[in-house]
Parts: structure tokens; sequence; C-alpha cells
């Protein structure tokens, strides 16, 4: 049984008549890139702050490391966390910042601020001016700074934002090799699906403060992937007759009266006769499949089933 590193029951935030967040359940396990996808003001933001102390839940509540409540409090020192832009000194190099950092930080070892710089690929350029960095290579100093007392978790706040196509793809390779190389289970949010689709493994959909889906990769993949879906009264024997009379077997039950299909040789026509000859009834028989964009797009809309 995988270990749960994050788990939220309820999760609340209200301000006077406003509700940030309404009731939000979801479960981060050792390991994870775990995609946080909204649009902005969605929500992704207030949920960090929680988990991170930046902010107060108003119900609801939470558990780190199998700990909640005051006992949650200890267990966040083992969180790094780029939520707001931390202030760098133009004037200092990378080194000289994160020295800076790690002093506050009450880190007596400085050999873990070149080990936090060659995590993120700087450490070519640690002597080099901060006013000098590119975009992508400031944020990259960000995470650096979130790794640099060495965490179990990371949690990131629209890093991508304002990237070139060349600094989203760097960056992009950190995660992968922070997650891959330290074990480090990672948070990152952003309103661009096809981005995190990219290094995520399981994905979490908010709009206007409500979890709308949690789900993995792989179900990601099935939900967008080309299919026949079939709308009968009976999904399971419509599934029967699948196996026995045709022997597709790449199909998913949806739910009571939907099945999908994911063999690419059947024919709707030649289907659809032989359900109605086994007598299974058929209200409709139709192709899916949709972009990833699309997909949350239908999500926000409430076509996409949760």
């Amino acid at each position: 049984m995988r270990e749960i590193v994050l788990q939220t029951r309820n999760l609340s935030k209200r301000y006077k008549h406003f509700t940030a967040l309404d009731s939000v359940d979801m479960t981060v396990y050792r390991g994870d890139i775990y995609g946080f996808i909204g649009r902005n003001g969605a929500g992704k933001t207030t949920i960090m702050k929680i988990i991170t102390g930046l902010t107060e839940a108003s119900g609801g509540e939470f558990e780190i490391f199998s700990k909640k409540g005051t006992a949650a409090a200890a267990q966040k020192k083992r969180i790094g966390c780029l939520i707001e832009n931390p202030s760098f000194f133009a004037n200092l190099t990378a080194y000289q910042n994160l020295k800076y950092y790690a002093i506050q930080k009450g880190i007596v070892d400085m050999g873990q601020i070149d080990e936090a710089l060659s995590l993120v690929q700087l450490s070519d350029v640690k002597d080099k001016k901060f006013r000098k960095f590119s975009l992508g290579m400031k944020q990259r100093l960000g995470i650096a700074l979130a790794v640099l007392d060495n965490p179990d978790l990371i949690i990131l706040d629209e890093p991508i934002n304002g990237l070139d196509p060349l600094g989203i793809s760097e960056l992009r390779d950190t995660f992968k090799h922070l997650n891959a190389e330290r074990g480090i289970t990672m948070i990152i949010s952003s309103h661009i699906l096809s981005e995190l689709y990219l290094v995520a493994n399981r994905f979490f959909f908010i709009e206007k403060g409500k979890m709308l889906k949690e789900i993995t990769r792989e179900e990601l993949d099935l939900e967008c992937m080309r299919c026949l879906v079939v709308e009968t009264d009976s999904a399971k024997r419509c599934a029967a007759v699948l196996e026995q009379k045709l022997g597709i077997t790449n199909y998913k039950v949806i739910d009571a009266g939907e099945l999908r299909i994911y063999e690419e040789h059947v024919k709707p026509e030649d289907l659809n006769k032989t359900l109605i000859k086994n007598d299974v009834n058929v209200s409709g028989i139709f192709e899916s499949g949709i972009s990833l964009e699309d997909y949350f797009k239908s999500l926000i809309s409430g076509e996409m089933r949760a």
C-alpha cells in the first residue's frame, strides 16, 4: 500500500461572503508528481497556503505525513515551497543568494547550497549575478531555495508562468530529475494541462473552489483516448456480448449504462447489429476522444462525468 504524504478532508476557506475553497478532499502519495489543474482564482493557491501554514482553513482538516492538527506543524519543516516569488538580491550571485537564505534557515552545512544548485542544473552559473539570469534560471533558483533544506515534499505554484518553450522544457527536466533522483514528492499547480501532463502521474481538477475530479494519468489517457461509446440499458450484458461474440477485451465499463471500446477495428454498424441480435438494448453508439484542453473545458462545463 502506498504511503500517503498529504490528505485533506472537507478542506474549506471562506472570506466573509466569498468561499475560496469548498469541502475539498485530495490525496497525495509518496513519489507522486501531483498536478493541480484550475483556472486563475480556482482555489489552487489557497490549498497550498493552508498546507504550508501561510493561511488557516475555515473548516475541514488535513494530514501531513500522517500527522494532523498541532502535530502537523512539526512536519512542515519537511516541506519546501515556491508559492510567492522569493526575494532574491539582484547584485548577489546565485550562491550568495542561497547562502543568505541558508543562514536565515539555520543551515550550518553550506555544502547543501552546492547540492541544491546541482539538483536544478545551476552549478555552472553559481557565481553569476541574479540580475543576469533568464526567467527560467530565476525559476530554477527559486526551486533550489525550495529544496535547500532537503524536503520530502515540494509545493510549486504556477512555476512555468511567463516562461518561453525552452524555459518550460528545462524546468520540466528539473521536476523529473528531483522526483526520480531524490524521490521528492511534488505538487505543481498550473492552468495548462498539456504541460503538466508531461510530468505528472496524478491530477486534481478544481473550479471555483470545488473539486471536479482526482484522476491518474492512465485514467486520463482512457478518458481522452479515441473510443466507441455504447449507451445501453445494461453495460454488464453488453460487456458479455463483446467478449463472447466479438472477442473484444479492450473496453471499460463507465457505469451501468455506458461502456467504452478502445479497439480501433470495431465498426459501429457491425457492433450495433451484434448487440441487438443478442438482446442488448442500445440507445446510442458514437465516437469519442478529445484533447487534454477540451477535456478540462468539459469538466468545467459539467459535460464530463466527475
